[in-house]
């Protein structure tokens, strides 16, 4: 690191009174010198790439017998991903002078050379012919204003190659959804830019509804969240049964009558062995089909009865147009987001009747029984 950043072009960008206590500095002045030092760091940035350009046309690395990417997995610890990036960012700034020269001068910052490098891809000559209008336009508009005018740059210069550029971002989509430590689940992924709108609109309609209800604790990844098991929750509940034969998707829970009438603690589980509280338990009950299972010591099934659905359909139609939604003060969604709530509890007693019966969206369902509401009369 010495070697690349050391020497006079380095000190030139840094401040004698970068140590200064912060306290001893003004408002005004504070702010000043962050927008200065980023402007700085961006310079850094780009002699650090101008730098990189050198090594790899000199081939400096090949003594020892490195890539220029081995080199800077080497020497400097990046991954192979940054290094690869690094790489391609130095030649690219090496061929195209209009977007070197911004960066240089920290008019432009690194996200915004990237955008600019990446719509070279589709045309090379013509981003070096119109190279200068596009670092203008990326110099004085926001991210999203420069994007939107590389795209239809793109498009002006090359639709086909334009096409193939877009197929690619298509092609690179990807959705990881695996168990993780805890009974967690991680979610992980890319989509392209019409899925991923799609899915941005669909969460932040569900997440509007949330913002209406005043004093909501959660954080806005949280209700994210929240609304992403929503979304799956009523494909589960009203989604096409056409491609599983006629019968929805559901989750199994296995669980002890005892339990379900608050008798005992004993661990209940999903199908695939997470263990769940047993208030969990409860609350999946008081909108769920149930079957009864019969059986001898831990193992040894006796018998097993039809499935029963504890809330029929009528049932629910009627409790949609009384209720019209969530019944918890200030909530407002509405009633295909939400579940059939039991007063008393169908395993305590409680009738499965209209009297006996609330909607709850999903989240004040889950607060009913493990929350901090207690049950609502």
């Amino acid at each position: 690191m010495t070697t690349l950043l050391g020497g006079p072009v380095a000190g030139s960008l840094l401040e004698e009174d970068d140590g200064l206590p912060l306290d001893l500095i003004g408002d005004t002045e504070l702010n000043d010198r962050y927008v200065g030092l980023r402007r700085r760091l961006t310079r850094l940035e780009a002699e650090a790439a101008r730098i990189l350009a050198e090594i790899d046309r000199r081939r400096s690395f090949e003594p020892d017998h490195f890539t220029a990417e081995a080199f800077l997995q080497n020497r400097v610890g990046d991954s192979g991903r940054a290094a690869r990036r690094n790489v391609a960012e130095a030649r690219g700034l090496d061929e195209y002078a209009a977007v070197r020269e911004a960066f240089a001068a920290g008019e432009i910052d690194r996200p915004r050379v990237a955008m600019l490098l990446a719509s070279s891809r589709v045309s090379p000559d013509h981003f070096r012919r119109d190279q200068s209008m596009l670092v203008e336009t990326a110099m004085s508009q926001s991210m999203a204003a420069t994007h939107q005018a590389l795209e239809y740059w793109k498009q002006h210069v090359d639709r086909e190659a334009a096409d193939a550029d877009r197929e690619h971002l298509y092609r690179r989509r990807h959705l990881h959804v695996a168990p993780a430590l805890g009974g967690m689940v991680r979610v992980d992924g890319e989509l392209d830019p019409v899925g991923g709108k799609t899915v941005l609109l669909a969460l932040r309609a569900l997440t509007d509804y949330t913002n209406l209800e005043p004093g909501d604790p959660r954080t806005p990844g949280q209700r994210r969240a929240d609304a992403l098991v929503d979304l799956c929750s009523d494909h589960m509940v009203h989604g096409d049964t056409t491609e599983t034969g006629g019968s929805r998707p559901g989750m199994v829970v296995t669980v002890a009558l005892d339990v379900l009438q608050g008798r005992a603690v004993a661990p209940c589980e999903l199908e695939d062995g997470t263990v769940i509280a047993p208030e969990t338990a409860r609350r999946i009950a008081c909108d769920a089909g149930v079957s009864r299972v019969l059986t001898k010591g831990e193992s040894e099934i006796l018998d097993v009865g039809r499935a029963s659905r504890v809330v029929p359909a009528a049932l629910r139609r009627a409790l949609a147009l009384r209720d019209k939604g969530c019944t918890h003060p200030g909530c407002t969604r509405p009633h295909h987001w939400c579940d059939a709530h039991h007063i008393v509890h169908w395993a305590d007693g409680g009738e499965t009747s209209l009297a006996n019966l609330v909607l709850l969206c999903r989240r004040h369902h889950r607060m009913a029984h493990e929350g901090a509401l207690r049950r609502l009369e």
